[in-house]
């Protein structure tokens, strides 16, 4: 364990030292795989869909504030959008434009939550992403999750419309719009997956907000499980079938990634524990202080 911290201690430092040239590689990085995987789910347009137009929406992505990225991420799926059909293409606006106006614009530091969903489905896991985004962005990742979801099973929409209307014909265009309209209402596999990840996001981030000893890992552990029976009872409500290989490996994987990203947040030393008690001419406070394990401070702390 020790040989670990000390390798997370050389990396932090690093990152520290070098955070004007690593932060936008790692944010070029991710800008990179959220614009694949856009043309992953949607490609129909052939200019939105050139990797040099992805390389450099990613490098334009990684140089500007997060809220860019999800604008320019929206643009690259209306076009997409657009090449399907006009309906298809003005659907998509009004859905974005509501994502935006009533979340995004307020909480511009959760856009990258949203996209994260379409990401971890095109990889095959996307029940890893809301054991992910809760505990990243704690309760505030409920409404970025459901929106994920939104946008994914827009573009699996759009793909049939493409598909009706590859070939010409007067009740394909019918076809069409009726597939267009059951995406926004009558889905009943986007609700069930909606429920189960917005049951999975609060649980996890109400649960590691207590205060009880190893509350962040209890609520990981407890994430796992809701995960998969919040699933099951969606798809039950739904009365629609859950495919449950795709659930339990991506929620294994959602909780090796919520180790991954709990160690190098810091390892609690619930051990030496300490609470403190003060007050003003008010208030009484009461404060639990866990310390988080660092070798190099013990080695200091022996010297």
């Amino acid at each position: 364990m020790e040989s670990i911290l000390k390798l997370k201690n050389s990396i932090r430092d690093i990152c520290r030292k070098q955070d004007e040239i690593i932060t936008p590689i790692l944010r070029f990085i991710w800008s990179l795989i959220v614009f694949m995987s856009i043309q992953k789910i949607y490609g129909y347009n052939d200019l939105a869909s050139k990797p040099e137009v992805t390389i450099l929406l990613a490098v334009m992505a990684a140089l500007l504030p997060d809220g860019f990225m999800f604008f320019m991420a929206g643009v690259v799926m209306a076009l997409h959008s657009f090449s399907v059909s006009l309906e298809v293409g003005a659907v998509f606006i009004v859905l974005f434009v509501i994502i935006y106006c009533v979340y995004i614009r307020f909480f511009p530091k959760y856009a990258y939550a949203v996209l994260m969903v379409p990401v971890f489905y095109v990889l095959h896991i996307p029940f890893a992403a809301p054991i992910v985004i809760a505990l990243v962005a704690g309760l505030g990742g409920v409404v970025p999750a459901v929106c994920g979801v939104a946008l994914y099973y827009f573009s699996q929409c759009a793909a049939e419309i493409n598909h009706l209307l590859a070939t010409k014909s007067n009740e394909n265009e019918i076809e069409a719009v009726k597939q267009l309209s059951s995406v926004l209402i009558g889905n009943r596999d986007m609700y069930t997956t909606m429920i189960a990840f917005a049951v999975t996001v609060l649980t996890i981030a109400l649960l590691a907000k207590l205060t009880f000893n190893y509350a962040i890992y209890v609520a990981m552990g407890a994430g796992i499980v809701v995960n998969i029976i919040g699933a099951i009872l969606a798809g039950f409500i739904m009365s629609e079938d859950v495919p449950m290989d795709m659930v339990v490996i991506g929620s294994i994987v959602g909780l090796v990634l919520a180790f991954i990203l709990r160690f190098g947040q810091g390892i609690l030393d619930y051990k030496h524990t300490e609470r403190v008690q003060f007050e003003d001419d008010d208030y009484y406070y009461y404060v639990k202080a866990v310390p988080k394990i660092d070798s190099e401070k013990k080695k200091h702390v022996a010297e």
